[in-house]
């Protein structure tokens, strides 16, 4: 300790000794950094001299000595603020442990370039961990200042470009400068490779794999683990190459889930394709480990996306209470910080979709596909696009699904992953079609499902489901159910009960068309056991609507005979329209679209010879005496 006040060291590291030491001089440090950032230049130096003395925390007091030299080095209050900046960055503050470096590096003397050089530098990648772009830029233009190497100035253009996460329209031209300043180096080469996730996934994987290769020669283990977590990563969505043990090699280096992020680290990858193989104990353990190390040592980042993850697992597990609240968690904290919200709302529309109300889901998914749209992030536009297709299908509106399924079709066609459980929309999508009658396109879609993947996993019982749902409209009606029970077995055996309760309120939606009454109530029944045990208050919803309608076998044969010309579907919409069902309650209770059940209304009043709801009603009651 060299520099002139309370340094870092003085108060001590008891909170209570910082307290009494600086009790009369506290005040509110928001406050204070509102009503200093609002003066003049020389008011602004002389309230940080005066907030120094008066801030109990030592690393914030260093932090106001520093902003009152802001014209002059100082190789002291320099080394004091490295070190105040190392304390945050160990407390895992990472904008603040940014802001430090900054300062110290503008406090070291200029005869000593090359630490310097150096806290520009680590400045830069905090302020890449804190998703502080403009900091980051402020530390790459000083070390593009300070006549760096070019690996030095590459290191900072890429932190520039960390720092915009997901949300990266901006920045793509980084990566060119990058590629000319790098030439033949292979640290700069390497970091450059492993920073192309954002690019065509087959240049990616390319990029990656010689990364690992040129991180590995160059003797870099954090940066050969960055690389070879980013390869595994572009051969799961590709499904080229062996993605397990390419991360077990990461993951053997054994690097800090912390070093580069804690999102870009192996430990996090495996938890995310553990949630895609629906290995649900193993990716819970897994991110309930990294959430420890994220709370110690991570930021406000991290957090959210291990959030999301759990959130995601929990949805997957049928604890609807548990995800909506690590949603509700990760939508909080990415507000606050002034995170994307376009992955934070895919999430909570998604717990929403299952523990909390589709109407919630819809906002969310809406707002969330904005977001993402304007910050550049197709990966999550489409997710959230995903999330209003699904919820639209479920509650009948059949045209809204498709609308929304086209729309993701066409942006995801030209990057589609060969892996189906990395994305799993297409399934709710082909279930859509069949409903709107687009049997074609529905057909068309299943012939893209990856002849690789493995029909007996939860992801291939998705697409068994929407399978059978095409084959019934085909005719096939038992092959279709049969299809299901075998779709049900799987999810029932993976531990995932709201897709084995979705599978049975399809089977029972297909018994019902077919008018197996019986058949039909023991499916609805078992899906809502399912939906209660989870506490699916959305999906439960549906499902009791269908066991709270009468079978009336009885009625229904008597009605039969006495509407000649009535096709079997025609009679059915009958049935419900004339118990008080709306165009879209009776699209969704038959699994059609409202313009088909408008069409088919119409024919239905031709042939009975009636103009309303009323005479339709009167017209089968005459039918029925």
């Amino acid at each position: 300790m060299c520099g002139t006040g309370p340094g870092l060291l003085e108060y001590g590291s008891d909170p209570w000794c910082r307290w009494r030491t600086c009790r009369r001089y506290w005040v509110p440090r928001a406050l204070a950094d509102g009503v200093v950032e609002s003066a003049g230049q020389q008011e602004r130096t002389d309230a940080h001299r005066s907030l120094a003395y008066a801030e109990a925390d030592p690393v914030h007091a260093v932090r106001h000595r520093a902003l009152s030299r802001p014209e002059a080095t100082d190789p002291c209050l320099a080394e004091d603020t490295a070190e105040a900046a190392g304390r945050a960055r160990a407390d895992g503050e990472r904008a603040l442990s940014a802001e430090l470096f900054v300062l110290a590096a503008e406090l070291t003397p200029v005869n000593r370039p090359a630490l310097r050089l150096s806290r520009f530098l680590t400045a830069a990648r905090e302020a890449a961990a804190a998703g502080d772009s403009n900091l980051a830029r402020r530390a790459a233009n000083a070390v593009a200042a300070s006549r760096p190497t070019p690996a030095e100035h590459v290191a900072a253009l890429l932190a520039v470009v960390d720092s915009h996460s997901q949300a990266l329209a901006g920045v793509a031209g980084l990566f060119e400068r990058c590629r000319r300043l790098a030439s033949s180096d292979p640290q700069s080469l390497a970091a450059i490779r492993a920073n192309v996730s954002n690019s065509d996934p087959h240049e990616a994987l390319g990029a990656a794999r010689k990364a690992a290769e040129l991180a590995r020669s160059a003797g870099r283990p954090a940066l050969e683990a960055a690389s070879l977590t980013m390869r595994a990563r572009m051969e799961r969505v590709l499904n080229e190459g062996d993605s397990r043990a390419t991360l077990d090699r990461a993951l053997a280096l054994d690097v800090a889930a912390e070093a580069d992020g804690i999102a870009n680290s192996p430990q996090y990858l495996a938890a995310r394709h553990a949630i895609f193989d629906d290995r649900l104990a193993e990716a819970r353990s897994r991110l309930t480990v990294l959430l420890a190390v994220a709370e110690q040592h991570g930021q406000e980042e991290d957090l959210v996306d291990i959030w999301r993850s759990l959130a995601e697992v929990e949805v997957r597990s049928g604890a609807c209470a548990k995800a909506l609240a690590w949603a509700g968690k990760a939508l909080d904290a990415s507000v606050a910080a002034g995170l994307s919200l376009g992955p934070a709302c895919y999430t909570t529309a998604l717990a929403q979709s299952t523990g909390g109300s589709f109407a919630a889901a819809l906002r969310y998914a809406a707002y969330g596909e904005r977001a993402a749209r304007e910050e550049g992030d197709v990966l999550h536009r489409n997710r959230n696009l995903w999330m209003a297709g699904a919820v639209r299908l479920h509650t009948g509106d059949i045209n809204g699904a498709v609308t929304a399924f086209a729309l993701l079709d066409r942006t995801e066609d030209s990057r589609r992953p060969a892996d189906p459980s990395v994305f799993r929309w297409q399934p709710d999508a082909i279930e859509a079609l069949v409903a709107a009658g687009e049997l074609t396109s529905a057909q068309n879609m299943i012939l893209t499902f990856p002849a690789t993947a493995r029909q007996d996993s939860a992801t291939g019982a998705g697409w068994t489901r929407a399978r059978a749902l095409l084959l019934d409209r085909a005719g096939e009606t038992d092959r279709a159910v049969e299809l299901l029970h075998a779709a049900a077995e799987v999810f029932r055996r993976d531990g995932l009960p709201l897709e084995e309760a979705r599978t049975h309120l399809a089977r029972g939606r297909i018994q019902r068309a077919h008018r197996r009454q019986a058949a039909a109530r023991t499916a609805f029944q078992d899906a809502r056991d399912l939906y209660l045990l989870a506490r699916a208050q959305p999906m439960l919803a549906t499902v009791q609507e269908h066991l709270d309608r009468p079978d009336g076998q009885g009625r229904s044969r008597s009605r039969e005979e006495g509407r000649a010309g009535l096709t079997d579907s025609e009679a059915r919409l009958a049935d419900l329209v004339s118990r008080g069902a709306t165009n879209q309650q009776a699209a969704q209770q038959m699994y059609i679209s409202v313009k088909t059940v408008e069409s088919m209304l119409s024919r239905i009043y031709r042939k009975l010879r009636v103009r309303s709801r009323a005479q339709l009603l009167a017209a089968l009651l005459a039918h029925t005496g």
